[in-house]
């Protein structure tokens, strides 16, 4: 149940950091069946796709490293629903696949723009 609680707080720390960006959120946990995107936003024209990573501690491989191709995938195959279902173009609109990584206490945020 931590771990739920824990992830929960990280995506709320994500949204918040995004927003002080100057993004604006549309949507969070955005889930169909096969995938799951942690917040959808808009920078400018960018449709923005952002997984969130929580760890305590990099010790044992750098947050970053964690994200699986497969996962890259799931998130892609998600993003591309939400732009269907909303009659965006995929073909025309500007995308980018962010990673937000929250690492340690007291927390560290690292943004990676353009993840995958």
């Amino acid at each position: 149940m931590q771990e739920v609680v824990t992830g929960k707080r990280a995506e709320l720390l994500s949204a918040e950091f995004l927003k002080k960006n100057n993004l604006t959120i549309i949507c969070k946990n955005y889930r169909i069946d096969g995938g799951e995107v942690d917040i959808i936003a808009r920078d400018g024209h960018y449709w923005v796709f952002c997984e969130v990573k929580f760890r305590d501690d990099e010790s044992f491989a750098a947050v970053i490293e964690q994200i699986q191709p497969q996962q890259c995938r799931r998130i892609r195959y998600t993003a591309r629903h939400y732009l269907l279902s909303n009659n965006i173009d995929e073909h025309t609109a500007a995308i980018r696949f962010d990673v937000i990584a929250i690492v340690g206490q007291p927390t560290k945020i690292e943004w990676f723009k353009d993840a995958f």
